[in-house]
């Protein structure tokens, strides 16, 4: 009975360890894809997924950033990655036309 508990939570730590390195490769791939100047909806579609976060200006979302969404930027999107047990995120600026000026990678060891 123990082999089998043992077995079952290798399994689950396994499992989780690899959804998270899948997410984390994914969406490093779509970030890396994307191009200064692409669309609100091509993003998204490239993360596959709404963001996580929609911070407006003057909305500080400081689990992440230590500036809010200011200047050009109309709207910043977050897609985290809340599986890893690190500090993990990608943020997207976008401008007042819906098209991306700023792109950034977040991440704590």
């Amino acid at each position: 009975m123990l082999t089998i508990a043992l077995l079952v939570l290798a399994a689950a730590v396994v499992g989780s360890v690899g959804a998270c390195s899948y997410k984390s490769h994914a969406r490093n791939s779509a970030f890396d894809a994307m191009q200064i100047g692409d669309t609100e909806a091509s993003v998204i579609d490239r993360f596959g997924t709404q963001p996580s976060v929609r911070e407006k200006p003057g909305m500080l979302f400081a689990r992440y950033a230590s500036q809010p969404c200011g200047g050009d930027c109309a709207e910043r999107l977050w897609f985290e990655n809340r599986l890893s047990l690190d500090t993990e995120a990608w943020s997207v600026e976008l401008d007042k036309s819906g098209r991306v000026i700023k792109k950034s990678r977040w991440i704590s060891p």
